[in-house]
């Protein structure tokens, strides 16, 4: 199972996507709810297209980035990094034993810089 890995607030929370369709957002109406003012109400949406993942912005206030990237729509591959306005989180698939910690790390690293 594809799992996306938030962090917030000093510690981390993961999400196994299991449907075909994720809204993430601030709003408790969302799939996965972030708690945080940067994120908008409806910030973005997860569809599963296939055996692959596209990430769209849904014209969010701060936008969406991949690998530092500013995206409006993008397919998201193992390992890749994206922010939710200032909201940092990893889009992975557990079939890669290290995932979680090498996570761990570079999510540790964003907060100390």
């Amino acid at each position: 199972m594809v799992n996306l890995m938030v962090y917030e607030s000093g510690t981390y929370r993961v999400h196994e996507l299991v449907g075909d369709v994720t809204m993430i957002g601030c709003a408790p109406s969302n799939h996965i709810v972030i708690a945080n003012p940067v994120v908008s109400a409806q910030h973005a949406i997860l569809l599963k297209v296939g055996d692959f993942y596209r990430l769209k912005d849904l014209h969010s206030t701060n936008g969406t980035q991949v690998n530092g990237v500013s995206i409006t729509d993008a397919e998201l591959k193992d390992g890749d990094e994206i922010r939710f306005g200032s909201v940092k989180a990893v889009f992975a698939e557990p079939s890669r034993k290290a995932w979680l910690k090498r996570t761990r790390r570079m999510l540790q690293t964003v907060v100390e810089t």
